[in-house]
C-alpha cells in the first residue's frame, strides 16, 4: 500500500466560533461508474460560487472572490491483493453564506461538504468521438449545513449580553432564524439536485440544464 496525504488549513480550519441555532438533515449523493474526477472538482468549485458559497480564508474579501474552501485531502494507494485495489480519496471543503446575500455579524451559513472515493482507476472511453481519460469508482458525497450565531461568542463572553442571548435568538430572532433554517435547507438540496444532474442521477426536483455536460465535463480536457 502507497499512502499519500497533504492536509491544507487555515487558523480555524475552516469552523468559525459560535453556537450552533439550527442544523439541518444531511445530504448525500453516491455514484457509481466512469466519470471524470478532474472534471466534477472544477464544477463543484465553480457550483458553490454560483449558489453563493465562499471559503473562510479572508472574512474581508471581497466575496465575489473565490477564497480556498479545501481544509482536507488524503489520497491512499492501494495494491489488488485483499482490497479492491485502486486509489481512495477524502476531501473536506468548508464553505460560509451570509444570507440572502446580506452580510450579519450575528449569523451565519456553513456547510461541510465531504467527498469520499473509492476504487479510483483511470480509464479511456471514447465520449462524442473524442478519447477522454476519465475514472471509474465509488464516489460518496455528504452535505452537512448549520447555521451558527454569536459570531466569535462576542455574547457569549460579554459579562451583561450573555444573559440576554437565549432570549434574543429564541423570542425576538425565532421567525427570523426558522425562514434562515429553511431558506439554508432548499439551498443545499438544490446544489445536491445540480450534483444528481450532472452525474445524470434521478432527482426529485426540476434542474436548469447545467453549463458543463453531464458525467465527463467539457467536451475537451479541463
Amino acid at each position: 500500500m502507497v499512502y499519500i496525504e497533504t492536509i491544507k488549513s487555515g487558523p480555524n480550519s475552516g469552523i468559525n466560533t459560535g453556537s450552533v441555532v439550527r442544523d439541518i438533515p444531511a445530504f448525500s449523493v453516491k455514484y457509481k461508474d466512469v466519470f471524470s474526477l478532474k472534471n466534477l472538482y472544477v464544477m463543484m468549485h465553480e457550483l458553490l460560487l454560483e449558489e453563493g458559497w465562499h471559503g473562510f480564508e479572508d472574512q474581508e474579501a471581497d466575496l465575489t472572490a473565490h477564497s480556498d474552501l479545501e481544509t482536507l485531502y488524503s489520497e491512499n494507494v492501494y495494491q489488488r491483493g485483499i482490497h479492491y485495489g485502486g486509489k481512495e480519496y477524502w476531501v473536506w471543503w468548508r464553505a460560509q453564506k451570509h444570507h440572502e446575500g446580506r452580510r450579519s455579524d450575528y449569523f451565519l451559513n456553513i456547510l461541510d461538504l465531504d467527498w469520499h472515493v473509492v476504487s479510483v482507476e483511470e480509464r479511456e472511453i471514447v465520449h462524442q468521438g473524442k478519447k477522454m481519460t476519465t475514472q471509474s469508482g465509488e464516489l460518496e458525497m455528504f452535505f452537512k449545513a448549520r447555521i451558527i450565531s454569536d459570531l466569535g461568542d462576542k455574547w457569549k463572553n460579554h459579562k451583561l449580553l450573555k444573559h440576554f442571548k437565549h432570549i434574543y435568538e429564541e423570542r425576538i430572532m425565532h421567525a427570523h432564524i426558522e425562514k434562515r433554517q429553511k431558506d439554508l435547507w432548499r439551498d443545499v438540496y438544490r446544489i445536491q439536485s445540480k450534483v444528481k444532474a450532472y452525474l445524470s442521477l434521478k432527482t426529485w426536483m426540476p434542474t436548469p440544464e447545467l453549463f458543463h455536460a453531464k458525467q465527463y465535463g467539457w467536451e475537451g480536457q479541463f
